[in-house]
């Protein structure tokens, strides 16, 4: 397969959240359909869901075939997605959510603030579970693997 552009990759990657993205909220509307005692719409989200989860699965195998190593970096053999996943839980924990606990406490919203923390402790604990990961793929933790130290723990 050739490989592709740098905009169809870019626009496969846009496709790939926008499914992944749908698929959560239709497994979401599931449950509150379900609790809602509407059995048959319930049915039908979840299975809306997992006809958008082959789409998600589709979109990925595609960027992990048909893209170079510079445009699917957190694509391909275990260790890389074992690898990119720390990576992207890190951020999480010390970026993304850390950021929006410090807006949320700003704009007077307390328990919105202390999910978000909940949700930044809960990232820390995958770094810890997925090193685990790859020090079980490597028999050693990889520091080329793993773009950063984190220090994180499973307390």
């Amino acid at each position: 397969m050739a490989l592709l552009s740098d905009v169809l990759a870019a626009g496969l990657r846009s496709a790939l959240a926008s499914e992944a993205t749908a698929m959560l909220r239709y497994t979401y509307f599931a449950q509150i359909a379900e609790i809602e005692g509407h059995t048959e719409i319930a049915r039908l989200f979840t299975e809306l869901a997992e006809s958008t989860g082959c789409a998600v699965h589709g979109h990925l195998d595609v960027l992990r075939d048909a893209t170079g190593p510079e445009q699917r970096n957190d694509i391909g053999e275990t260790r890389l997605n074992v690898a990119s996943s720390v990576a992207g839980a890190l951020q999480d924990a010390s970026e993304l959510y850390p950021r929006l606990t410090a807006t949320a406490h700003e704009e007077g919203h307390a328990d919105i603030a202390s999910w978000l923390t909940t949700l930044a402790a809960l990232k820390k604990r995958h770094t810890v579970r997925f090193d685990a990961a790859l020090v079980s793929l490597t028999g050693a933790p990889d520091a080329d693997a793993l773009p950063t130290s984190h220090g994180a723990t499973d307390d």
